[in-house]
This record gives structure tokens, sequence and C-alpha cells, in this order.
């Protein structure tokens, strides 16, 4: 793929802030005992470079929920709706073609109804993997005192199951070029069943946008998983090789799914009760930093 050919301008929004044990997203026991630590709720935009008489392209990372409820039943800090939160980029829910979702975990994959004009992409794996597990919960509880749904809103897969029968799914398998110089990459077995991350090509190299197939930089930095997650730790830890791979030893190229760095490591600005990360600018994207 010829990166000269591809720009794109990234932000990502913290829309909620939840406190949680510092293991939770560092690692245990490296980050245990380490009391508690404000983690932001994080989608992402992505934006092809601005051009004269074609509309601005704009895909959107997850989406967030709907509600500010968390897997412990405690409200999340300073939630904001995806309407408030895209018109930091002068952007609304209606203009979003495209939805890359990276998982199905409640913080990620709520809110699809707000995108009613969206086409949404996901991993085969991860969708079949987790209607297997649903078929076979049993007599379980269906809440989030059964681990099995501590991240996982019952509502969301139907939601998703929705945009299925409308046509607006497509479920992928591996690697995806979902237009040049934007690829889905799955990280089988990690996070979750079918993870995955988008690889964004630039004239200045490679950006990743990582859902949480990296939770924190601390899991890069030390090579160290989170506490929390629902797949294969191995797996993770080889992922987090392949990332440092692509980028080097610029890990400020790649955006985590839950770290308050992010918005204080990048460019950022404050707008409302969250802060934005201007995380790159495509060649003629004004700033929305002021």
């Amino acid at each position: 793929m010829n990166s000269s050919a591809s720009d794109f301008s990234i932000w990502s929004f913290c829309y909620a802030k939840g406190t949680l044990p510092h293991d939770f997203t560092e690692g245990s026991p490296v980050g245990s005992n380490q009391g508690t630590w404000h983690v932001p709720m994080v989608y992402s935009a992505i934006a092809a470079a601005p051009a004269a008489g074609r509309k601005r392209e704009v895909f959107l990372v997850d989406t967030g929920f709907a509600t500010g409820r968390s897997m412990t039943g405690r409200i999340f800090d300073d939630f904001e709706k995806p309407d408030a939160v895209l018109a930091k980029i002068e952007v609304e829910p209606k203009e979003i073609e495209t939805i890359l979702l990276t998982h199905l975990h409640f913080d990620h994959a709520g809110n699809l109804d707000a995108f009613p004009n969206a086409r949404i992409i996901l991993q085969r794996s991860e969708y079949e993997r987790w209607k297997h597990v649903l078929r076979n919960i049993g007599d379980k509880p269906k809440d989030k005192t059964n681990w099995v749904l501590s991240s996982l809103n019952l509502d969301d897969i139907a939601t998703f199951e929705r945009a299925m029968a409308e046509g607006r799914v497509n479920l992928i398998d591996g690697s995806h070029a979902v237009v040049p110089g934007l690829t889905l990459h799955l990280a089988a077995d990690t996070h979750t069943f079918g993870s995955q991350y988008i690889e964004v090509e630039t004239p200045d190299g490679p950006y990743i946008v990582a859902g949480d197939a990296v939770a924190c930089y601390a899991n890069l930095e030390r090579m160290w998983p989170p506490g929390y997650h629902q797949g294969n730790t191995w797996n993770l830890v080889e992922t987090y090789d392949k990332l440092k791979q692509r980028v080097g030893d610029d890990l400020a190229r790649i955006v985590p799914g839950h770290d308050m760095r992010v918005f204080t490591q990048l460019p950022h600005w404050q707008a409302g009760a969250n802060p934005v990360a201007e995380v790159r600018l495509a060649r003629g994207q004004p700033s929305f930093i002021r």
C-alpha cells in the first residue's frame, strides 16, 4: 500500500470517565495495591483529508454506551452522548456512514441506533463466538453478576442484529481494507474473541487505533496485559509486539482503549465535560484546538 496516497485525521474522544483499580488496566500484580484512577471511556473518528468538491468522509471507531451505568452498577462520570461528542469536530451522527466496531463490549458497541445511516463492520468471529456463548448461558444470571455478561449488554446485541436484518452489517474475516490506507486487523482471542484494531496509513507513517487490544500505554511499555479481559493473555502480549513493530518506538502513534494519557501527551482540548485528543491532522485539515 502506498502511504503517500493516503492521508487521514484522527481524533479520540473521552465521552465518560470511570474510577477503576490500577490493575484493572495496568495488570496484576504490577498495578495492584495502588488505589484507583480515572479511566476514560473512548471512541475515535478518522477522517479522510479534505478535498475540493468532495464530501468529508468520517469513519467512527466504536460508539460508546447509551447510558452511564457501569459493569458494577456505578454511574460513570461526565457521560456525553454521540451528538454532543461529535459536535466537537463539527460532525453529526447522521453523517457517519461507516462504523468500525473493535468489539462488542458495552462501552464500545452501544448507541448504534444513533447512527441510522451507517454500515457497521465487525469481525465475524466476534459476533459468532458471543452468540455461541449466549446460546449456552442456560439458567445462569443474565446480568453483570455473571462474568460472561460483565461487559456485554444484551440490548446492544439485539440492536446490532436489527442492523444486520436491515443489511447494514458487514462481517469480515481477518484483515480488511475499508478504503485505501485504512485497514482492519483481527486480534483473535485477545481482549475478546474477535477484537480488531485499525491501522491508519499516513504520509509520515502508520497510526493504530487499538480499541481494547491495548488498554493503556503501560501494557505496551511493560509488555504486561491488563487485569480484566475475556481472551487469551499470551495472544494479547503477541499483539503488543505486532503493534510496536508497526510504529517503532513512537507509542504515541497508538491510541489505547482506556488511558487518560491520550488526552495529556497528545495535542488536546477540553470541550464540554471531557477532553478530545487531536491525534493527527491530515493535510488541509484545520485544527479544532483554540
